[in-house]
C-alpha cells in the first residue's frame, strides 16, 4: 500500500528520488486529515512565526533574509517587533533549528483585515540565515496559471485554542508533543466555477485568490484555518493560506482562501520589497532573473 501511495505522489508532485526516501520517513502517524512530519529535510522552507514562544502562524522562507506569511496574524505586533521570533529549520515549533529575531514586518499596502485578497506580509529576519539541507528557501509562482493538479502540499503546525493547563489535563504528553510537530496535508483545489461564484458574491478579487475545498483544512473545526501555511506544487510556492473565514463558517464553512503570490499587485510588491524599492500599484517587474524563473 505504501508503495502505491508513493507512486501516486511521485506522479502528482514530481518528487525526486532523494525526497521520496525522506518522505517515507516523514509519514509516521496521522493527525486528522494531516500527516505529522518527522524529518526537517522534507520541507526546509517552512517557518514558524512565534509571539515569544507561542505559535502564531506558519510562513515560508523565500530567501536568506525574508519570510512570507499572512498579515492578519502579525498585524497587532507591528509596533512590538521584539516579541516576534521566527523558527526555521525545525519541524518542532518549540525547539531545534534556528530561532531568529526579526528586523521588520512589511504589510501589503492594500491589506484589509476584513478581506483576504491582500492578507500577506513579509518578515525581514534580524540577519541572513546560513542555508542548509534543513533550511532552504522556496521559489515563488510568479505567473498566474490554471490549476491542473488534484492536490497541493500544505504545511503548518496545529493551532492552539486552549491554555497550557487545559491542554495538559485533556491530553497525554505524547499528544502535546505531536501538536508541536509540523503537519502536511494534500488539499484539493475547488472547482473554478464554484470558487468564482463565491468570490463574486463576496466581492473579492478573483486574480488574487485560489480556493481550496474546506473539508480537509484546519482539522475538525469548520472555522479554523492553517493560517499562513505555504501552498506548494512541484516545489513552487503558489501562496499562503489566509486566516479569513465567513461569519457563518460554523454553518456554512465555505472554501479556504489562498493568497496568490502570482497576482500582479502581489508579486510586484514582494519583489519591490525584497529589493528595497518603494512599491506603487503600477510597479511591474520583468521575470529577468533566474532564481525566480518558473519551470514549465
Amino acid at each position: 500500500m505504501l508503495f502505491i501511495v508513493i507512486l501516486v505522489l511521485k506522479s502528482l508532485f514530481c518528487i525526486t528520488e532523494s525526497s521520496l526516501k525522506t518522505f517515507q520517513n516523514a509519514t509516521t502517524y496521522e493527525l486528522g486529515d494531516h500527516t505529522v512530519v518527522s524529518s526537517s529535510n522534507v520541507f526546509p522552507y517552512v517557518a514558524a512565526i512565534l509571539n515569544k514562544s507561542k505559535y502564531l502562524c506558519a510562513g515560508a522562507l523565500i530567501d536568506e533574509s525574508w519570510v512570507l506569511t499572512v498579515a492578519d496574524s502579525v498585524f497587532l505586533f507591528r509596533d512590538s517587533l521584539r516579541l516576534i521570533h521566527v523558527r526555521l529549520g525545525s519541524i518542532n515549533n518549540k525547539q531545534g533549528g534556528k530561532l531568529m529575531p526579526i528586523k521588520l514586518i512589511e504589510f501589503h499596502p492594500f491589506f484589509d483585515d476584513q478581506k483576504p485578497e491582500f492578507d500577506i506580509a513579509l518578515i525581514q529576519l534580524g540577519q541572513r540565515v546560513r542555508l542548509t539541507a534543513n533550511l532552504n528557501p522556496i521559489r515563488l509562482q510568479r505567473k498566474r496559471k490554471n490549476v491542473m493538479a488534484t492536490h497541493f502540499i500544505v504545511t503548518a503546525w496545529s493551532m492552539q485554542h486552549t491554555s497550557s493547563a487545559e491542554l495538559y489535563k485533556m491530553a497525554s504528553m505524547q499528544d502535546i508533543q505531536r501538536r508541536r510537530m509540523l503537519r502536511v496535508a494534500h488539499l484539493h483545489p475547488s472547482k473554478k466555477q464554484q470558487c468564482d461564484e463565491v468570490l463574486d458574491e463576496l466581492g473579492f478579487l478573483k486574480s488574487n485568490i485560489m480556493c481550496l475545498d474546506p473539508t480537509m483544512t484546519g482539522g475538525t473545526d469548520p472555522c479554523s484555518r492553517d493560517v499562513g501555511a505555504p501552498v506548494v506544487l512541484n516545489g513552487i510556492l503558489w501562496g499562503v493560506l489566509s486566516s479569513w473565514v465567513p461569519e457563518d463558517c460554523d454553518l456554512l464553512p465555505g472554501p479556504t482562501f489562498v493568497v496568490l503570490t502570482s497576482a500582479p499587485n502581489i508579486t510586484s510588491w514582494i519583489h519591490a520589497t525584497l529589493r528595497g524599492i518603494k512599491w506603487h500599484k503600477w510597479t511591474i517587474f520583468d521575470t529577468d532573473y533566474e532564481e525566480y524563473e518558473d519551470d514549465d
